[in-house]
């Protein structure tokens, strides 16, 4: 018999083995994330005769109305089942539970992002919504001019791209991050050989989260700039980080780098009716998925 509770700190090992067979992420990412990020009674398992089928971490969120209000979400981060227990309904009923435990909590919506885009059917069918819209493009190495228009990139500290970060998406409808959640971003990017940037182009000043997926394949996670600087500020990236390929994510509702398109991206539960009403149909942007 299955049992679906908050875990404890001895089922951790269990955890992070999971994690490592559906995710591959190096242990130290995950290491990391449990030693300074969450506790085990913020990570909510399904269980059998002591073992750990599925799994998936309960971390504080909020997301901010254009008006600036803020609203206290539910991020569901490692959501994993084990190869060898899909398709039983595992996530299916930890998901369940984990609206109860949300709410209890006093979270007005569960948030998360399908780990493939095969799975938003899925969540939709367990109530969940598309919400967060990304705008992607992917260049190769050919389509830069060398044109940066004397672009400047810098590593930066966690809190100085959170101000950034704020700063371009302040009015809009949006999810925001501590500066601890942003510093567990910096460490993702620092064991994929990349890092968070400051990115000065002709008096204006963007910010990009950026890592490495593959040996000759970078990702931007996040790029945020004035859309009339963002094809200078790819060419800056491609100058300076060397790769084949370079995906580059940015907000859904700006203009894009020509040839970008607009990409399901993250989904929403709401809890508080009245916000579901409000909000239903209005396109959010999250941007860092720490996927």
């Amino acid at each position: 018999m299955i049992h679906i509770r908050p875990s404890t700190p001895e089922e951790i090992p269990q955890q992070k083995d999971l994690w490592k067979k559906c995710f591959g992420d190096p242990t130290a990412y995950i290491d990391i994330f449990y030693q300074q990020f969450c506790t085990a009674d913020q990570v909510l398992v399904v269980e059998d005769e002591g073992e750990i089928n599925s799994m998936a971490a309960m971390l504080p969120g909020s997301i901010l109305t254009p008006e600036g209000e803020e609203i206290s979400v539910g991020y569901v981060y490692a959501l994993a089942t084990s190869p060898y227990m899909q398709g039983q309904g595992h996530a299916r009923q930890l998901l369940k539970y984990a609206d109860q435990y949300l709410q209890e909590k006093g979270y007005k919506a569960m948030v998360l992002v399908p780990a493939s885009p095969s799975l938003h059917r899925f969540f939709e069918s367990v109530g969940m919504d598309e919400c967060f819209a990304t705008r992607k493009v992917e260049l190769l190495t050919s389509n830069f001019t060398g044109e940066t228009g004397g672009a400047v990139m810098t590593p930066i500290s966690p809190h100085e791209y959170n101000e950034i970060r704020e700063r371009y998406l302040k009015g809009t409808f949006h999810m925001a991050y501590t500066d601890e959640m942003i510093h567990f971003q910096q460490i993702g990017s620092h064991l994929s050989y990349g890092d968070l940037y400051k990115i000065e182009i002709e008096g204006e000043v963007g910010c990009a989260a950026i890592e490495y997926v593959q040996k000759r394949r970078l990702l931007v996670k996040e790029l945020l700039i004035a859309p009339e600087k963002m094809e200078k500020a790819a060419e800056a990236i491609g100058s300076q980080m060397q790769a084949s390929r370079y995906h580059i994510r940015t907000p859904g509702f700006w203009d894009g780098i020509p040839g970008s398109y607009q990409q399901a991206f993250g989904m929403i539960k709401w809890y508080d009716q009245d916000l579901h009403a409000k909000w239903f149909k209005q396109d959010a942007y999250l941007g860092l998925a720490f996927d």
